[in-house]
């Protein structure tokens, strides 16, 4: 007794590789946050970061790995970086927690933003005039337009299967 039918199994297959490939090519991720605690309150952060899937792959379950790219936007002035100090991915367990990085030139003097991912979470903190705002960030992927071409191509070659399949029944 058949179980699965050559089609359904080569669609599967067509399938894990999709998925498998969605998977390896998420290199780039957005963040955002909400101050939560302190004279900021209800002020939303928000930014984008990338870096190398090689090199977080050799990083291990518990390591760092340098930004390639990173932008953010907090009370109306945006920061890339070029202008960021100490910039890196922060890995634990193997999962990404999130970015790592500081930033001053906030129209306050002495103002900082300090992006932190450690012991489980990612948040910041922006301190100024000796008062700190702090905030939790959620961290999102954002697939790769390489990605989303794959993606198409693996549904048509499914639903490619699926139609020749139902044409040789009727016929």
């Amino acid at each position: 007794m058949k179980f699965f039918s050559p089609t359904l199994t080569r669609g599967g297959a067509a399938l894990a590789l999709l998925t498998g490939a969605l998977a390896a090519q998420a290199a780039t991720f957005n963040f955002s946050g909400t101050v939560s605690f302190g004279p900021q309150l209800g002020q939303q952060l928000s930014g984008q970061f990338s870096f190398d899937d090689a090199a977080a792959a050799l990083a291990g379950p518990d390591g760092t790995v340098a930004l390639s790219s990173l932008s953010l936007s907090f009370l109306g002035q945006t920061f890339q970086l070029a202008q960021a100090i100490d910039p890196y991915a922060q890995f634990e367990g193997g999962q990404l927690l999130g970015p790592n990085a500081g930033f001053t030139g906030f129209a306050t003097p002495g103002a900082t933003l300090q992006l932190q991912s450690f012991f489980g979470s990612s948040g910041f903190t922006y301190s100024a005039n000796g008062q700190d705002s702090l905030g939790d960030l959620t961290v999102s992927a954002v697939p790769e337009p390489a990605s989303w071409a794959l993606g198409l191509a693996g549904l048509a070659v499914v639903a490619g299967l699926s139609r020749r399949r139902r044409v040789g029944f009727s016929g």
